[in-house]
């Protein structure tokens, strides 16, 4: 009789209001050993296991990373052979590399191993499909680098960027940062190579380039088509393919402001530049001047004229969108207090999120943190949603936010109130490209140390506070660039950055701040704290803020550059760290839980395609409010749950 009553009353609902999808999401209680809550999570839920597998694995991202082969081949002679042919490269590489990583738990971490044992014995599913599912993240992030960087070898990039006005070497005023007032190249935006010596070739800034231009500043820029792979020879002699040809003026885009400009209007003059004629000369002249006293923002995308076949249609190779920021004489502020926020360019999105607020930035002293992931959506991630609740019989009751099949979540918090958050955070300094370092052009791509997802669950299980969760990442090494957020009940935060360290630096690919000015390591060069706005809070997103720079050196014959060089998420996660650094300064002193919700729901901070969970932990009282199960995932409503006591309560 109760199910009868409930279906008339939702049916009459049904009746009255519009349909809504309703969310995916699940909340699944796991007890026991590490092999039994493995096996009741395989059990309960195969059929999304499966069709996580299914959708987003196979038919989604091995796919899209078969594209990559020919690069790949092209210098490691290794994916040549015939196991990676008949679209099998993909599949190949990330169990390959995941049966690395499984060797590495099985000395170190093995209750994982009889986890992922467990999912798949109850599932049904093949362990290595298991195994997969849970190291393609940590192998697919460091693969994309790689791959990126390829790209970057063989795809334009700004050599040298300059403003060309009558009185900036006479007008009393250090314009591009280098510290030195009105000497000729003053309108030169110069790379700081080391202590005080500078370089005239561009390097991007997560500042301002320029300041105090005048309005009828003519902006010159060099454009370059390295020779990427042409040229070169492997051990045997061997010619290795490239295909620079030079740049194409046709491809030029330059959006300034929010106003786009091509070689085609008569603002922007181009010519051949360089003795091999791999070059452009690029100057433009912004129509009727720019406006006094204002932060300007310029967008420069170009390509090449090689014609690429795979993937189709036919394309030039194209360099990342590179945003630069300057001011126009009159805004008095210098290139470090104004931050490279740029304007909407009305198609890339904001990246991943997370910050920790207490103390004078809550109403009522307590500590909460806020996470907001967003990565690889394609359209199937967020119907694979799932809290898991871990109650062991050995270590803490804890939570984890994340996927079905996938033993560790993006975010998570124990009993104690421990609390971590993870971002991706790309890097040359990974595995990957360590294993190129060291084996040259016979290179497998193969991770090594501990999976980021499970050095989180390992934190959970095990510790209670911040301070032992600093001192176990700094001891675990990575498989590649996360940035981490952990907080704990006692009002304690911090951030951490990570690399592989595979050149040995003496920092391990180990840094870590907080928001107290007492500590010099948590301040920048200028003494202002890294990443926040007040003594009482502390944000995150997807580049590095202390980590700079994360690696530079020659890899064989490669200039192997940091982040701020090539990573195209680089500028996304500028505007978006430096965007929700503004909406915590305007909502210092009254971030409460709702108020903390209604943050992460600011338009500019949120991914509409690859949004995958938002959550707001309270340490203090073990309760978190999540919301996943669509996209964006904060449309939805935050579900109340406390680890103590269960929950399932909706937050509107």
């Amino acid at each position: 009789m109760k199910r009868l009553i409930v279906f008339i009353v939702l049916a009459a609902v049904g009746c009255s209001e519009p349909a809504h999808q309703p969310p995916y999401s699940e909340i699944v209680t796991l007890t026991g050993t590490p092999y039994e809550r493995g096996y009741q999570h395989g059990e309960l839920l195969e059929s999304k296991i499966r069709s996580l597998y299914t959708t987003l694995l196979e038919t989604s991202l091995m796919p899209y990373l078969n594209r990559e082969q020919g690069d790949v081949e092209a210098f490691l002679e290794e994916y040549q052979k015939p196991e990676y042919s008949n679209g099998q490269f993909s599949y190949q590489l990330m169990l390959q590399s995941g049966q690395n990583l499984e060797k590495i738990l099985e000395d170190e971490h093995p209750d994982y191993v009889d986890e992922m044992q467990g999912v798949a014995d109850g599932s049904g599913i093949d362990y290595d499909k298991i195994l997969v599912l849970n190291t393609f993240v940590d192998t697919m992030l460091a693969f994309r680098s790689v791959t990126f960087f390829i790209r970057q070898l063989q795809a334009p990039r700004i050599q040298r960027l300059d403003f060309i006005a009558a009185d900036l070497a006479t007008d009393g005023i250090d314009n591009n940062g280098d510290g030195l007032i009105d000497e000729d190249n003053d309108g030169t935006v110069k790379q700081h190579l080391y202590r005080d010596v500078y370089s005239d070739e561009y390097a991007p800034r997560p500042v301002a380039s320029m300041v105090e231009v005048p309005t009828d500043v003519r902006i010159h820029l060099i454009l370059y088509d390295p020779p990427g792979l042409s040229g070169f020879k492997d051990p045997d002699g061997e010619q290795k393919p490239g295909e620079s040809q030079g740049m194409d003026p046709e491809t030029l885009r330059i959006q300034l402001g929010t106003t786009v400009y091509t070689a085609a209007d008569e603002c922007i003059t181009t010519a051949v530049w360089g003795d091999d004629g791999m070059g452009m000369e690029v100057v433009f002249t912004p129509p009727g001047g720019l406006p006094s006293a204002s932060v300007v923002s310029l967008i420069v995308q170009a390509g090449n004229l090689s014609r690429i076949v795979n993937p189709p249609p036919l394309h030039a190779r194209f360099m990342r969108d590179e945003r630069i920021v300057f001011s126009t004489r009159g805004h008095g502020l210098r290139p470090h207090q104004i931050s490279n926020l740029g304007e909407w360019d009305g198609r890339s999105m904001p990246t991943s999120i997370g910050f920790a607020v207490r103390g004078s930035a809550t109403p009522d002293g307590r500590i909460r943190l806020a996470h907001h992931f967003a990565l690889l959506d394609s359209n199937t991630s967020h119907k694979h949603t799932v809290l898991l609740v871990h109650r062991p019989d050995q270590g803490k009751v804890h939570a984890t936010l994340g996927w079905a099949g996938v033993i560790w979540g993006f975010s998570g918090m124990n009993e104690d109130g421990l609390v971590y958050m993870i971002n991706p955070s790309d890097t040359l300094d990974n595995p990957l490209a360590g294993q190129v370092r060291k084996q040259v052009w016979m290179a497998k791509l193969l991770l090594d140390s501990t999976p980021v997802g499970l050095e989180g669950r390992e934190m959970l299980t095990n510790m209670s506070s911040v301070p032992e969760a600093k001192e176990f990442l700094a001891a675990e090494g990575s498989t590649f660039g996360w940035n981490l957020l952990l907080g704990d009940s006692q009002g304690r935060m911090a951030a951490v950055e990570l690399d592989s360290n595979i050149l040995e630096d003496d920092d391990g690919g180990f840094s870590v701040f907080g928001p107290e000015t007492s500590d010099p390591d948590n301040l920048d060069s200028y003494g202002r704290r890294l990443a926040s706005v007040g003594p009482d809070d502390l944000r995150i997103a997807s580049h590095f803020v202390k980590n700079t720079p994360d690696i530079d050196s020659m890899i064989l014959i490669f200039d192997v550059q940091p982040q701020h060089f090539w990573s195209s998420f680089y500028y996304r996660s500028l505007r978006t760290w430096n965007i929700l650094g503004e909406q915590i300064a305007a909502g210092y002193g009254r971030l409460g839980t709702q108020e903390i919700i209604e943050l992460l729901r600011v338009p500019d901070l949120v991914d509409l395609r690859d949004s995958m969970n938002a959550v707001v932990y309270e340490p203090g009282k073990t309760r978190l409010h999540f919301a996943m199960g669509r996209v964006p995932a904060t449309d939805g409503e935050f579900i109340e749950y406390d680890l103590h006591g269960g929950g399932g309560e909706g937050t509107p």
